[in-house]
């Protein structure tokens, strides 16, 4: 049996992270994520078949093939916490380039299509609507320790993520699944409730699975030295510095030349400026960002793959506390601000948002957009407010860095042209702004980001009124029957027609306000090629390589 690829002699790693590093690894993934439960319907679905209109993409043309060998050097714009699939973020601008190098992902959602389509899954399907489905695994293939990638190994990581002890930022995903091997290659899912788009969510929210075997060593062992069945293996982390990763010999598609390169390494550069000069210079070759402004000079002064997504950048209201527990507030601030002028006044490059489906998505209803700025009912609201004694004055909450500050300083400075309103700005660092706004929910405002390639499961949870993720404490019973009816069926029709119904819930009662669309995608040199993209801008890592 191959020893596992982490040894402890070689590995470099401070082995007690302190507990507000592991939150802080929650970033994007507690307030961009989502999850799973509810009804369903419908006739039989795979990944193959599975249809969708697909996300808005302009992905890296025609690219010549790469070689085999090299070391690839990749920035990222912080350190990882851990790298199992529980406590880690799945988010392509963070941890999720090294979660497809360490374990592939089972199945995965297309871009340029919207499916579902298998990687190192061979099919996931349902006969029944959704109430129960079948996983099928590939023959053959081995975690890099050895241990059989079966349908046991596929249990045990989900019913992980499902107790509440292993504390995984994934746990409603897994949460109420009945789990039960078939075959050593077989797994019958049967959901907590009937749901036609469960691929979906296991697409993007229960992709990964680690070496059985090194679960039992403990949170400690698999989160710092983790065991995966992808093309490449983890050999030694600086905490804070640089991971490098090397070929993963027992691959399973090493008959293919996969992967291409013999490695590569993923260097800290906090500033996004400097990583693209980085790339620009040659000192690195590849970034992924999801900043507007950065992937256009990306695309001018080197390569860019960019993908554009739902979700986007938006002012989150708490409609549980004042003064946004009162709509005429929640309606009066988002007509006092113009999603057009923030681009214009920062140069930031943020493309002007209709709501969080964008404007060439596939689910948007151009009848349900945000209302368009409005200076005079906007005041009317905010005067009539303060009559009553119920004046908008509130707190924004916001993650400390450079692009939050300038945006949250840009809509405060707006606020301060009307009278009966005024707002402050909250900066946290990451880990204890997380903790306040997914944790406590202790906020009135909140800036947040989410980057969804399919509305289904994401929207489920951040919007669903019993959803652990609704942090905003949205309940609205037309919105609840429309994101069920999302889930219950794989009819595209049907599903543009419940994410319509969504939309003017949403208008309604604009629990939200969304100012800036999402992209995303990697910046890379001239010299790399192999350049693919799944989910919302995750790099595949075992065709990566160099011209």
């Amino acid at each position: 049996m191959p020893q596992s690829p982490v040894t402890a002699h070689r590995f470099r790693s401070t082995r007690h992270v302190s507990r507000q590093a592991r939150t802080a690894v929650t970033l994007a993934a507690v307030l961009a994520l989502a999850a799973t439960a509810c009804s369903g319907s419908g006739g039989k679905k795979s990944a193959k078949p599975t249809a969708a209109p697909p996300a808005q993409s302009a992905v890296a043309s025609a690219q010549p093939p790469a070689k085999s060998g090299g070391t690839l050097r990749m920035l990222a714009v912080q350190d990882s916490a851990q790298l199992d699939p529980f406590r880690t973020a799945y988010v392509a601008v963070t941890d999720e380039p090294r979660l497809s190098a360490l374990y592939d992902p089972m199945f995965v959602i297309q871009p340029a299509t919207g499916k579902v389509v298998p990687h190192l899954g061979e099919s996931i399907t349902t006969s029944d609507g959704g109430r129960t489905w079948t996983l099928k695994l590939r023959p053959g293939v081995t975690f890099s320790d050895g241990t059989p990638f079966d349908a046991e190994a596929v249990k045990k990581n989900w019913e992980m993520h499902a107790d509440p002890a292993t504390n995984s930022l994934h746990r409603a995903a897994a949460t109420g699944l009945t789990l039960n091997v078939v075959d050593p290659l077989t797994l019958s899912v049967t959901p907590q409730g009937p749901n036609a788009n469960f691929d979906r969510t296991i697409a993007q929210e229960l992709p990964y699975i680690e070496s059985p075997q090194q679960l039992a060593k403990g949170p400690d062992a698999y989160g710092s030295q983790p065991v995966g069945a992808g093309p490449f293996v983890l050999t030694s982390w600086t905490r804070g510095n640089e991971q490098v990763f090397t070929k993963n010999p027992t691959y399973w598609q090493k008959d293919k030349g996969l992967p291409k390169l013999d490695g590569f390494s993923v260097k800290n550069v906090p500033d996004i400026q400097q990583q693209l000069a980085a790339v620009k210079s040659g000192q690195a070759d590849i970034f992924t960002s999801s900043d507007p402004a950065l992937l256009d000079r990306g695309a001018k002064d080197a390569n860019a793959a960019v993908l554009k997504v739902d979700g986007g950048q938006y002012f989150l209201f708490n409609m549980t506390r004042p003064p946004f527990d009162d709509p005429r507030a929640r309606r009066a601030v988002s007509l006092a601000m113009d999603p057009a002028d923030i681009p214009k006044t920062l140069n930031n490059g943020y493309i002007p948002a209709k709501g969080v489906f964008s404007s060439s998505s596939p689910w948007l209803d151009p009848n349900f957009v945000q209302p368009p700025p409005n200076r005079a009912e906007a005041q009317r609201l905010f005067t009539e407010l303060a009559g009553e004694g119920k004046k908008v004055d509130f707190t924004y909450l916001i993650p400390q860095n450079p692009s939050s500050q300038k945006t949250a300083e840009y809509m405060q400075s707006r606020l301060t042209s009307y009278t009966d309103v005024s707002m402050r700005i909250e900066s946290l660092e990451i880990g204890a702004y997380i903790v306040k706004s997914a944790i406590q929910h202790d906020f009135q405002g909140l800036l947040t980001q989410r980057w969804v390639p399919d509305p289904e499961p994401q929207y489920f949870l951040a919007f669903y009124s019993k959803s652990p993720l609704n942090y905003g404490g949205w309940n609205n019973p037309a919105a609840d029957r429309a994101l069920i009816a999302g889930r219950s069926s794989a009819d595209p029709a049907a599903r543009k027609q419940a994410y319509s119904d969504l939309q003017q819930a949403m208008m309604q009662d604009l629990p939200l306000w969304v100012y800036s669309e999402a992209v995303v995608g990697p910046i890379y040199n001239s010299k790399v090629t192999g350049v693919e993209v799944y989910n919302a801008g995750v790099l595949y890592m075992d065709r990566i390589g160099f011209k």
